[in-house]
């Protein structure tokens, strides 16, 4: 379909902000910051960051974000987005309340470390962390043990669902589901959409194969641990919802990660959101995503 209207205008609006590689990580890291809404924090039951010992045993935060009830309550840790070299806790906050309140969820939101200061494995290796002290520590947290899972949206939902690659081919801990948002999956960058929305909506194709060399210089972007797509194997696989953007440079391989997940037997939720951008996926979008969620765990009860 057209691009939507208010779509159209934010490509407009971002027409002048430098992106890479033309930008440099502290200019993208900085165009990032002044993207954030400052509107009043959403009330949810509770909000708390703790520190645990991270990917390589060093301090790394954790937000935990718990919504008003009784519990027990099934969990997402979630690994964040911003092509693998930006965002913060803080900038992420607003939408991880709102996932935590309208899902009825914990969220368990990881300050992994960004590339390129840290590179492949480092920052998945944190959110591998976060997901074993999640278990560990699920008592303490109110959450069902059997209902752990894994979220990300854009890089973020990469590190997601090579934490469900790596967690299955381990055999631990077993994952509940994973819940996708715009996921970059292929490193390979060989789909479709890749060529077909490679420049003029802000998320090009050259930033991409920018980004994954800040995230995984030297790596083959065949490796499963990057391109979860390209896993081979996807028996067993954690139950998934994937949002998929219609006019996104990544919009088919996250398509195709959810057919394969369905062909392997996998239960999935997958829906296209239509006349939107990567990086702004309209106010229709969230209310979707969130649906699909409390649906998939509903059904994991």
């Amino acid at each position: 379909m057209p691009l939507h209207p208010d779509a159209a205008a934010f490509l407009q609006a971002m027409a002048d902000i430098a992106q890479p590689p033309e930008a440099t990580v502290q200019e993208f890291r900085d165009a990032a910051a002044k993207l954030v809404r400052t509107d009043p924090p959403l009330d949810i039951g509770k909000v708390e960051d703790v520190a645990i010992a991270g990917g390589d045993g060093q301090p790394l935060t954790l937000r935990i974000y718990t919504p008003e009830g009784e519990g027990p309550f099934a969990a997402a840790v979630w690994t964040r987005g911003g092509s693998f070299t930006r965002t913060t806790l803080d900038q992420m906050d607003p939408l991880r309340r709102a996932t935590a309140k309208i899902v009825g969820c914990v969220v368990v939101a990881v300050d992994q470390r960004l590339s390129p200061e840290a590179s492949y494995p480092d920052p998945l290796n944190d959110g591998d962390a976060a997901l074993q002290w999640t278990f560990a520590h699920a008592a303490e947290l109110n959450v069902d043990p059997g209902r752990i899972g894994i979220a990300g949206e854009s890089s973020g939902g990469n590190l997601a669902a090579s934490l469900a690659v790596r967690s299955h081919r381990r055999g631990s801990p077993k994952l509940a589901f994973q819940l996708l948002f715009a996921p970059l999956v292929d490193a390979s960058l060989s789909s479709p959409s890749i060529e077909e929305f490679a420049d003029g909506y802000v998320l090009t194709k050259r930033q991409l194969v920018w980004a994954y060399d800040q995230y995984a210089p030297g790596v083959d972007r065949q490796n499963p641990e990057i391109s979860p797509l390209l896993a081979g194997d996807f028996t067993d696989l954690p139950p998934a919802v994937v949002i998929t953007i219609e006019n996104d440079p990544v919009r088919d391989e996250g398509e195709l990660y959810a057919q394969r997940l369905a062909a392997a037997g996998v239960k999935v939720k997958q829906q296209r959101i239509e006349g939107m951008v990567h990086h702004f996926p309209g106010p229709q979008a969230m209310p979707v995503f969130f649906g699909l969620c409390r649906e998939l765990l509903a059904e994991i009860d």
